[in-house]
């Protein structure tokens, strides 16, 4: 099945990935302000086997932190992964900076622990 996941602010940015989606398939699913402390499995609705890399003690997010606009994309190949990037090139819009993929090594992660490691990324 594949997903993707997205905290997009931007109404243009949001139609386009939309379309994107429905054309090729792809289930999309909005991030609420209430999802900023769940982790990826819980969000994505798969178990975190024992032993998966996720820290035992999260870090939560400050009190009003705002999610940055973000992608996370779960259940797609590299194939369909590029598709789905080579159409929004084509869109025009703006670019969506923060985006990963959902893997074994993010799975206990939260929200707030990517954005900020996709912000510490995305500086250097």
């Amino acid at each position: 099945m594949k997903r993707i996941y997205a905290n997009i602010p931007d109404r243009n940015k949001l139609e386009a990935v939309t379309g994107i989606c429905r054309e090729q398939k792809i289930e999309l699913y909005g991030i609420k302000f209430s999802d900023v402390n769940k982790t990826l499995a819980a969000l994505c609705n798969v178990p975190l086997a024992v032993g998966a890399n996720g820290k035992a003690a999260r870090r939560t997010a400050p009190v009003l932190y705002v999610l940055p606009e973000m992608l996370i994309f779960f259940g797609l190949d590299d194939k369909d992964l590029d598709l789905f990037l080579d159409a929004y090139k084509l869109t025009g819009q703006e670019r969506i900076s923060r985006k990963a993929v959902v893997t074994s090594t993010n799975l206990g992660w939260t929200l707030y622990e990517l954005a900020e490691e996709l912000g510490r990324e995305a500086k250097g």
